[in-house]
């Protein structure tokens, strides 16, 4: 019992140990890295959203800055508002200029006014051409109700508010206007003014068109984030929040600020926002945009995430120091159980019958432990049996070569033997007998040089052929006749093939197609490469032999071409039915792969032909 207790006071003081300290260092790095994750995502969410909103801009700007092309890059209109008379071709422009304008109205909602305003005294106002008049008293002009006030005596486009926001010498310029919403209220929008090019003329036209701010918010607000956009040096002419309309941009620029970008804290409408200001220059115009973005969200969620992770790690400590010292006791006893379980199998012991509760590692351990004894007492046994296999199979193989050294025959002794026979039938005058005993020699001594050895030259397997092909002739005479076709491409005497694939082929053609033929039968070999064949890219060397002979029915080459490809034994028999082919056709798949192999041709009556695939 008091080594049951030794275990429970390690355990109470080493887990306890191990518990705390290692969570508390591992949840105050955790924490300080949720932290800087969640600041760093939530950064770049104010980024991407910043940059959203500019790309937005940028696109309207330059959507805004190209419509106006239509309108001032036509020689004609710029011609119109510096002519000195206004005749039918000057009315003719001018009309078109009114139908040009009307139809970018039409179709851009981007755009939410475009006139243009001229100082040439023969131009009439029209529907979106404004004459100034010739000075900058209000009760002046075609049009000085439209004025937005009285402007400088000599300058008739003094009296607008876009003008003077704009350096009239520039080209293009951006700034804000205040456009009427309806009697009560305006609406403050960015500016596009672009001047006509009228050459020396003291004339004067420029393009104006305003940007609809129902059109950016429709378009930028899409979030909870507060945003804010405006032109350097005039209050924003956009704003998320409807209130803010003609704000102040914060000022937040140092001589530390690169590129007028800046991320951090600012106090926005009394509220902390995690914030983003950048800026972007717009298409062709020589001003600047500067956009903010700012969450006020941020810092809440951060604040809520930590939190709740600060009260997790707790309970994640509290729960399990409870929960190990109500388990002590119970652990400590399965742990002694065990123990004296090892110590009996340690020393030989292997009949455990105890169990011990529970599903768990220790559990899982002494089950473990009787597998092992009982596996120990089977590896014994087995030990035993693989003994006595291997000292089987070395008497086997010990059997195997004494069978194979006692039937070994002297190559020498039969060509020698053959030869004295050939010899008699000379002197004995009998021809035939003499050259069937020459083939046969030649056909025995490739058959025994080709035993032991993987391949042969093609040009030694077409010899050993046309030798079975004579012995045939002196048989059945002349009704056996053979060619042999043989492409350019094929080199005999270095395509290396497996020995003795094409004679059983050639036999088989004779035993099957040939011998009951009632006139005489021919036989041709042809090897020649694929691409030859099939006019492709194939590498493959294709030999055929062809016979004339009886052929087979269409339902006879499929049940061969089949049986190929079908597994064989000893007992299933099929053994003398096509054996031949198909030994040569697993020899061929075997050797070179799945890929090569024999196909059977056949037509009854037309003779049969039977292909070898064989790689290059």
């Amino acid at each position: 019992m008091s080594r049951r207790g030794r275990v429970g006071k390690q355990m109470y003081l080493i887990l306890l140990l191990t518990l705390i300290i290692p969570i508390g260092i591992i949840g105050i790095i955790a924490a300080v890295l949720l932290m800087r994750q969640m600041n760093s995502r939530y950064e770049e969410q104010v980024k991407a959203e910043n940059t959203r909103v500019k790309s937005i801009l940028f696109d309207v700007t330059s959507s805004l800055y190209t419509n106006l092309e239509p309108v001032l890059s036509v020689q004609a209109y710029r011609d119109l508002f510096s002519s000195e008379t206004f005749g039918e071709v000057e009315e003719r422009e001018f009309n078109e200029v009114n139908r040009t304008i009307t139809s970018m109205k039409r179709t851009t909602a981007s755009i939410s006014t475009i006139n243009v305003y001229t100082n040439n005294p023969k131009i009439p106002t029209g529907s979106y051409i404004i004459n100034v008049g010739t000075t900058g008293v209000e009760e002046n002009g075609d049009a000085a109700g439209k004025a937005a006030g009285s402007g400088v005596a000599d300058d008739p486009f003094s009296r607008y508010e876009w003008y003077k926001g704009i350096d009239p010498d520039a080209w293009e310029s951006y700034t804000c206007i205040h456009v009427p919403l309806n009697e009560y209220e305006n609406a403050y929008e960015l500016t596009l003014v672009r001047r006509f090019n009228t050459g020396n003329s003291d004339n004067r036209a420029y393009a104006v068109a305003t940007v609809s701010t129902n059109y950016l918010r429709n378009r930028l607000i899409t979030t909870d984030n507060y945003m804010l956009a405006c032109l350097d040096g005039t209050p924003a002419f956009f704003s998320s929040e409807y209130d803010d309309r003609e704000k102040e941009m914060p000022e937040i620029f140092s001589e530390n600020t690169s590129n007028y970008n800046y991320l951090g804290d600012i106090m926005l409408d009394g509220k902390v926002a995690l914030t983003y200001v950048s800026s972007f220059a717009p298409y062709k115009v020589d001003s600047r945009f500067f956009v903010l973005v700012g969450d006020y969200g941020a810092h809440k969620a951060v604040r809520e995430i930590l939190f709740g992770f600060l009260l997790v790690l707790i309970l994640a400590i509290l729960g399990p120091v409870i929960t190990i010292v109500l388990y002590s006791r119970y652990f400590t006893s399965r742990v002694y159980t065990l123990r004296e379980a090892m110590h009996r199998a340690s020393t030989g012991d292997y009949d455990i019958i105890e169990s011990i509760s529970g599903d768990d590692e220790l559990s899982d351990t002494f089950n473990d432990l009787k597998l092992t004894t009982e596996q120990i007492r089977d590896n014994e046994a087995k030990y035993y049996e693989a003994k006595i296999r291997e000292q089987e199979l070395v008497n086997m193989q010990q059997n195997m070569e004494f069978k194979m050294l006692s039937g070994q025959i002297n190559p020498h002794f039969l060509y020698n033997t053959l030869e004295a026979i050939r010899m008699q039938a000379i002197r004995g005058g009998d021809r035939d007998v003499a050259t069937s005993v020459k083939y046969l020699a030649k056909i025995m001594h490739y058959v025994l040089e080709s035993t032991g050895t993987s391949t042969s030259k093609l040009s030694d397997e077409l010899k050993h052929v046309e030798s079975y092909l004579q012995i045939q002739r002196l048989r059945f005479g002349e009704k056996v006749a053979w060619n042999f076709y043989i492409s350019d491409e094929v080199n005999t005497d270095e395509y290396r093939i497996l020995p003795l694939l094409i004679q059983p082929i050639v036999e088989n053609a004779i035993s099957h197609g040939l011998k009951d033929m009632d006139k005489n039968g021919h036989i041709s070999i042809v090897a020649e490469y694929e691409s030859k064949i099939k006019k492709n890219d194939g590498n493959n060397l294709i030999i055929t032999i062809n016979d004339d002979g009886k052929g087979m029915t269409e339902e006879e080459v499929i049940a061969l071409n089949k049986s190929l490809d079908e597994k064989r034994n000893d007992q299933d028999g099929k053994g003398a039915a096509s054996i031949g082919l198909y030994n040569i056709h697993q020899r061929i798949k075997l050797h070179y792969g799945e890929n090569y192999g024999l196909t059977i041709r056949s037509q009854e009556g037309k003779g049969t032909s039977v292909e070898l695939r064989l790689p290059d």
